[in-house]
């Protein structure tokens, strides 16, 4: 992981999620987003070393990724949610991603 850059890559639609650290894997960063019109979405899109987009994952049900975390013992990346789900508080709700998930292919 490494402290979120100031410049946020742009993509058409979405909003960058508040996070203050993203996640780099060799020669690619993985940003949280959200869709601008505020659905339902944890959208994670991975970028080169140019910033542009490579990949994309679009989860349902989420959005408003406040941090990120690597769970080394799991081999996943956990994005943290702001809302509240079930029995977990705002800001707790993990979504995580296996690492294979994740490669570029």
């Amino acid at each position: 992981m490494i402290a979120r850059p100031n410049d946020v890559p742009h993509v058409d639609g979405l909003a960058a999620s508040m996070v203050n650290e993203i996640v780099r894997s060799g020669e690619y960063t993985y940003w949280p987003f959200t869709t601008s019109a505020n659905d339902l979405k944890l959208i994670v899109v991975a970028f080169d070393s140019d910033n542009n987009e490579v990949k994309r994952w679009e989860v349902p049900g989420y959005r408003y990724a406040i941090s990120v975390a690597i769970d080394n013992q799991n081999k996943k990346v956990v994005f943290y949610m702001y809302q509240k789900v079930g029995d977990y508080p705002n800001g707790s709700y993990p979504v995580s991603f296996d690492w294979d998930e994740l490669q570029i292919d």
